[in-house]
């Protein structure tokens, strides 16, 4: 009987055990599914915040893009060159407006980004801003660089700023040279008034004295030579107070339709030296006719030729009248002579400059002082002519060269 008990009690124990897992592994699954949905929810809010985030995000990229865009295009269409470096000094982005400055095509443009500098641009900084680029285009360069910070203040690269000045520069001269010229030509117009009535004594007895000469029984080729000397010198101090003259109070034009063939001829017989050689000079017109001031415009061109026979005497020259890109007519005389120097291009224009122990210095001054009337300029060209000397230019406006 007590082992039937025993028995009994050994099945209830078991049978409690067995409820009290039964309980606990009900009590774990409970706690397991709260958890679970708990977990569920948390990742359905995590999901949600994810989402927003992303979109977010999304909106923050476009926004991005979009002021990406907006940069790129502001870039393009900026007038002004800029070069764009990172931390790291390499070239990270030029515009069209800098590629254009410096020379580059769009090869070119593509092959300097990553580098950390550009040739033109670093012999530009040598120079000043000054460089001559392919084919010997010379530009005067403004150049500006600023650092690039961000929000923490780090800095994350720089941005360069190119600025053409060569046209501004070229017009800040002629217009120096023209103040410096009517300066001049004020004092040097009240010399040469003062000059001309002793002057045309002088002249007028040489001439009285070359009569009495050949009326009488002197053969003394000294005397005769002496004459001759004062009768010369005379009429070229008469030259230099009419150069002075035109420089100081420049008379107005009278505009006549000109042939350019008869133009050149004439120059050319202006310059040549009696019992001299013919100058040899090869011509070529793609502008057959024009209006302008035959006379003044002969007196320009005679001293441009004067001045090139003399630095290459006896070589060939090359005179072209032709129509520019700009819409000018340039009328361009090319020596074969040993080139202005850079130095001396700006200065060359000054009235009584000159690098000739017999020259006056008017000779340019005066030409640039006739284009100047004309609305026009005179061009030195930084390249060499086509002969391989000096290439001097009479720029006219399209207005008084038309057909």
């Amino acid at each position: 009987m007590s082992q039937v008990l025993s028995h009994t009690q050994q099945e209830d124990k078991r049978t409690d055990e067995i409820e009290s897992a039964m309980r606990t592994f009900s009590e774990i699954s409970s706690n397991l599914l709260q958890s679970y949905n708990a977990l569920e929810a948390r990742a359905a809010r995590v999901e949600d915040e994810l989402e927003v985030t992303n979109r977010q995000l999304e909106a923050k990229v476009c926004e991005l893009d979009e002021v990406t865009r907006n940069l790129e295009a502001i870039l393009t269409a900026l007038p002004t060159g800029v070069v764009v470096r990172n931390s790291a000094g390499a070239i990270v982005r030029i515009n069209d407006a800098a590629a254009q400055t410096l020379g580059l095509d769009e090869a070119h443009k593509s092959e300097v980004i990553g580098k950390s500098d550009i040739p033109a641009l670093a012999t530009a900084r040598a120079g000043d801003g000054e460089v001559v680029l392919a084919g010997g285009n010379a530009r005067v360069l403004d150049l500006r660089s600023s650092m690039i910070r961000d929000d923490r203040g780090v800095v994350a690269g720089t941005v360069e700023i190119i600025d053409d000045r060569t046209e501004i520069t070229a017009l800040a001269e002629r217009l120096h040279s023209m103040d410096k010229i009517a300066s001049l030509g004020t004092m040097a117009g009240g010399i040469a008034h003062e000059l001309r009535n002793p002057l045309n004594a002088v002249a007028g007895f040489a001439d009285l004295m070359k009569a009495r000469i050949d009326s009488s029984a002197i053969e003394d080729p000294k005397v005769i030579r002496w004459a001759d000397l004062i009768c010369q010198g005379a009429l070229e101090a008469n030259a230099i107070i009419t150069s002075l003259l035109t420089l100081s109070t420049p008379e107005g034009l009278e505009r006549v339709a000109i042939e350019t063939d008869e133009l050149f001829q004439e120059a050319l017989h202006a310059a040549s030296t009696p019992g001299s050689e013919p100058i040899q000079a090869s011509l070529v017109i793609e502008v057959p006719s024009f209006c302008g001031d035959r006379i003044k415009l002969r007196q320009a061109l005679r001293n441009l030729i004067a001045n090139a026979l003399e630095v290459a005497p006896g070589a060939p020259l090359l005179i072209k009248a032709i129509s520019t890109e700009e819409g000018e007519l340039a009328l361009e005389v090319h020596d074969a002579g040993p080139g202005i120097p850079a130095g001396l291009r700006r200065r060359v224009l000054d009235p009584f400059f000159t690098t000739r122990a017999e020259g006056t210095g008017l000779g340019l001054a005066l030409s640039s002082t006739i284009c100047g009337l004309h609305g026009g300029h005179l061009e030195i060209r930084n390249s060499p002519s086509d002969l391989g000397g000096a290439l001097v230019a009479i720029h006219l406006p399209l207005l008084n060269a038309r057909r």
